[in-house]
């Protein structure tokens, strides 16, 4: 089955890289796309602060150990308990920059696998100048056209999404979980507006943009 989410339409722009929506998301503003049956969330490295869903929606969390009482722990870089076509949503919060590329690569195999057709995966991770971003713990740094081989096809061993969002936002990574200051709305409005200057520029003027959020969408068909 087909799920289907209440992202606006596709825009006209033909830009390399360019999203849907250059926008950031909070976590009430993602539950406002969803359909209105329940759906299957999927939350790798949950940790402490998993995905908040709504009631008839169901949630499974995934974590390396059972200090944060996931629903299933296990070393999901070496093993994989799902199979095809089981979630609508899979959720990441700064975790895939943990990993080594080639743990990184299998990982978003397995979960293009794993989700349905038209279902999400959306990761958030830190911005490329973000001191968040930086030390030994993290092997990949992100900008806002850091998905590109996801979405167009550049990776012949990686899958193909659509891409329908990305965005920088600001705050503390916990601002995913609240809704926006009136000063955060107007600050993240101006940094999405020109994902150029952002990444070369105007990320010098807060000292840092702490994250870049992805949402992207397995293909209907193919």
């Amino acid at each position: 089955m087909s799920i289907d989410f209440k992202f606006p339409a596709r825009n006209d722009r033909t830009e390399f890289w360019a999203p849907i929506y250059k926008r950031s998301w909070t976590q009430s503003e993602l539950i406002l796309t969803f359909p209105d049956i329940g759906i299957k969330i999927l939350d790798v490295g949950a940790g402490r602060y998993p995905f908040v869903p709504r009631q008839i929606d169901e949630l499974v969390t995934l974590d390396f150990d059972n200090s944060s009482k996931p629903t299933i722990a296990v070393d999901f870089t070496r093993e994989w308990p799902f199979g095809s076509n089981e979630f609508d949503l899979v959720y990441a919060s700064h975790v895939i920059e943990h990993l080594y590329p080639r743990d990184r690569d299998v990982l978003v195999m397995r979960i293009f696998d794993s989700l349905r057709p038209g279902g999400i995966l959306f990761m958030r991770v830190p911005h490329k100048s973000s001191f968040q971003a930086v030390g030994w713990e993290h092997h990949t740094y992100y900008g806002t056209n850091g998905v590109t081989s996801l979405t167009h096809g550049q990776n012949p061993y990686l899958p193909q999404f659509d891409l329908v969002s990305v965005g920088v936002a600001i705050g503390n990574t916990d601002r995913f979980r609240r809704d926006r200051s009136v000063l955060e709305r107007v600050v993240e409005v101006i940094l999405n507006k020109s994902f150029q200057l952002t990444d070369k520029f105007l990320w010098m003027l807060l000292g840092g943009v702490p994250e870049v959020q992805f949402a992207l969408r397995k293909p209907r068909t193919g």
